[in-house]
């Protein structure tokens, strides 16, 4: 014998399912803004906007030095306020570190020294009273694009913007952050013989490779960023396979391992 069984209409079976579905835990709804506007945002974080600025100043006076025909500023004006917009940014880092606090002792000083923004502080000052050097205007831009970005992404997420260009700099700010410091850990390297290069052909000071070794060791001794360290590690132990190769020249080896051992006896110990 066959049971029948009645079939539910359309409207008992789509509200059986909503009530199915309703049982369920639907996922939590997502966390309101901490802001409800950018100027908000700007009143209640004035010295990042201030920071965001000079940042911004920085990567816009480096675009006219690099691509003149923009136009907008004359080229060398361009590279002295690319080192003035930086000087401001490391300068007003540097006193949100210190929290705002000056003594003059000698805690004080090694404390400051330690800081990276005053490593670049002082790098951004120096360059600021040379001749132009193109190589050194690349770090501080790199940093400063970086950080613009970073700021970015964290004044949208914060005034609950959802725009799709939010994740694409989140996700090209966590990809690309280490070559960027590999890049600007190398170029401040090679700045060296580039320096000195620049006596020989009258174009540089006596004192600025000197000024700058100070800088470069600062920059090796980092305890908070160590990619000077490792961009040394990696073309020490580069160098070191060139002069073990079978091809290698008995005189270009030995002359490896001595300039190895030169610079390695001229290394700081880590902060």
């Amino acid at each position: 014998m066959v049971e029948i069984v009645e079939e539910p209409d359309d409207h008992q079976s789509s509200s059986t399912g909503a009530g199915s579905s309703g049982s369920s835990s639907a996922p939590p709804p997502p966390p309101p803004p901490a802001y409800s506007s950018i100027s908000q945002y700007v009143s209640a974080n004035t010295m990042e906007c201030v920071l965001f600025a000079a940042r911004v100043l920085t990567v816009f006076f480096a675009l006219n030095y690099m691509i003149p025909f923009i136009g907008l500023v004359p080229a060398h004006s361009a590279y002295y306020k690319i080192f003035a917009a930086s000087a401001a940014t490391f300068a007003l880092r540097l006193h949100t570190r210190i929290q705002g606090q000056f003594a003059l002792n000698a805690q004080f000083i090694q404390r400051l020294i330690i800081e990276d923004s005053f490593h670049y502080l002082v790098y951004s000052v120096v360059f600021l009273m040379a001749a132009p050097v193109s190589m050194a205007a690349l770090p501080v831009t790199i940093y400063a694009a970086l950080h613009a970005c970073t700021f970015m992404t964290k004044i949208l997420r914060e005034t609950g913007h959802t725009s799709s260009i939010i994740p694409k700099l989140e996700q090209f700010t966590a990809h690309q952050t280490q070559n960027a410091l590999g890049i600007i850990a190398c170029s401040e390297i090679f700045l060296v013989p580039l320096l000195v290069s620049l006596i020989f052909s009258g174009k540089g000071s006596l004192l600025l490779p000197f000024a700058y070794y100070r800088f470069l060791s600062l920059r090796y001794a980092s305890r908070r960023n160590p990619s000077t360290r490792q961009a040394f590690a990696q073309m020490r132990g580069s160098l070191q396979n060139v002069a073990m190769s079978s091809s290698c020249p008995r005189p270009i080896s030995s002359l490896i391992y001595r300039a190895i051992d030169f610079i390695s006896a001229r290394a700081p110990p880590v902060m």
